[in-house]
């Protein structure tokens, strides 16, 4: 639903401002690097925190750090 309510209008401006001519190309490409801008700052760039993983020496699988290779069970 929020996309219709914000998308619609968004499209709407643009094909209004792409319709000014090289004025309308120019604000158009303006707010559209304004957004991805407002974006990139107010956007969740945290990675997720997940379980520690490692690579065992010995099969070289990837695993959860703990004591043993869940794949070859070597120790870590």
């Amino acid at each position: 639903m929020l996309y219709a309510l914000l998308g619609i209008p968004a499209v709407v401006v643009g094909f209004v401002l792409l319709a000014m001519g090289p004025i309308g190309w120019f604000l158009a490409a303006f707010l559209g690097i304004a957004v991805l801008g407002a974006a990139s700052v107010f956007g969740d760039d945290e990675e997720r925190e997940g379980p520690a993983r490692v690579n065992c020496p010995e099969c070289g699988s990837r695993t959860e750090a703990g004591e043993a290779c869940a794949y070859c069970g070597e120790p870590l």
